[in-house]
């Protein structure tokens, strides 16, 4: 039988068809990789969760990311974590699950990439600075990270979600982990302002907090669903959490949060 020469286009398209089983076996293997906690946070596991729990989180987590659509982004899951250290929170200000339209998440609650609309949510966050310092001026973007290098940890108490579908891993098991989260705070920083916005974070968070060294600052959230409901006076933008904040940081010899953005 003749010998068969093949063709130099034939040897590319080999080749090409190699590295893509290559490279989707590699991005396969990293959605499927276990979570990495940012190693300041590893005293989590000191304060009532264990490696076991954070173990089937990472697996429920990670099957989630490799199936489907889910923000924010691998990357930027633990972006609150890695910007601040549990004895530098001065304020935590918790949600309930991140954006869950595309491209709007990034790993800070109610914070969204600078290039991105300002969501509704963060226009209700911005009046209530407005009307608590009348000098403060309103920026053209919605990224809070300023405030997280300052000890403001933007948590959600759950920190994913599947494209389109708030509260859609509600079931994952992410409250335990953050209710753990506010543990270690309060154990390794000697005073905090917890602002909890919205009735899910509130009521995963309320009894894992210490008031008698601690202060909770609770109100609905600031989404137009929750807001639309409420006369002008129970608004969000009424409820002074930014100012009583920093009175409450200085009453307690903590340097008060520089807002402005």
């Amino acid at each position: 039988m003749p010998h068969r020469r093949i063709r130099p286009d034939s040897h590319r398209t080999i080749r090409m068809g190699k590295t893509l089983r290559v490279l989707s076996s590699q991005c396969s293997e990293m959605s499927h990789s276990p979570l990495s906690l940012p190693s300041a946070w590893h005293s989590v596991f000191e304060h009532g969760y264990t490696r076991e729990q954070f173990a089937a989180l990472s697996a429920a987590v990670s099957e989630a990311y490799a199936t489907s659509d889910v923000f924010p982004s691998r990357e930027n899951l633990f972006r609150a974590l890695e910007l601040v250290r549990p004895a530098d929170v001065k304020v935590v200000i918790l949600g309930q699950d991140p954006y869950p339209s595309p491209g709007n998440a990034h790993g800070l609650s109610f914070s969204v990439p600078p290039s991105v609309k300002l969501p509704a949510s963060l226009k209700a966050i911005y009046a209530s600075l407005a009307r608590s310092f009348p000098d403060w001026k309103a920026p053209a973007n919605g990224h809070l990270e300023p405030w997280a290098h300052q000890g403001v940890l933007l948590l959600n108490t759950i920190l994913t979600v599947r494209s389109g579908e708030p509260m859609s891993h509600a079931k994952l098991g992410w409250q335990a982990f953050t209710q753990a989260l506010l543990r270690t705070i309060q154990a390794e920083s000697p005073f905090v302002v917890f602002m909890l916005w919205g009735g899910k974070a509130e009521v995963s968070a309320r009894p894992h907090i210490d008031t008698s060294r601690h202060m909770i600052l609770a109100d609905q959230h600031p989404s137009p669903l929750a807001q639309n409901r409420l006369p002008p006076e129970q608004k969000f933008a009424a409820n002074g959490h930014f100012a009583k904040a920093n009175e409450l940081l200085v009453s307690r010899n903590r340097p008060p949060i520089d807002w402005s953005l």
